[in-house]
């Protein structure tokens, strides 16, 4: 009996660990996005599945050069001397995904 009880807790705990890695593995930036489905994809495609982006840089001829989610708010500087914004940052070239990379601060200029 205690033998099947064993194995049967290491068959689970085995599974929960594949189950952690695959996680890991297609969201190494953030657990809130896919950078597997990300990268390589276009902007109307990743807008579709994660919705509007919070800020877009664009090139001279209007091309999305970055596209930008808020992941975490600003505390108040009253409560923190520092901004601890979390954003995810996509950057694309020739109208495709190629790079992602989550960023803390202030965004902006």
């Amino acid at each position: 009996m205690k033998k099947k009880i064993m194995i049967s807790s290491l068959s689970i705990v085995l599974i929960v660990v594949a189950f952690i890695c695959i996680f890991k593995y297609y969201h190494p930036t953030h657990f809130a996005y896919n950078d597997r489905f990300v990268i390589g994809n276009t902007q109307e495609k990743i807008v579709e599945k994660y919705g509007e982006f919070y800020n877009v840089r664009k090139s001279n001829d209007g091309k999305t050069t970055c596209g930008v989610y808020k992941i975490r708010d600003n505390t108040p500087e009253w409560i923190m001397s520092y901004d601890d914004s979390l954003w995810y940052e996509i950057y694309f070239k020739e109208g495709k995904a190629v790079k992602v990379n989550l960023r803390e601060g202030y965004i902006g200029g």
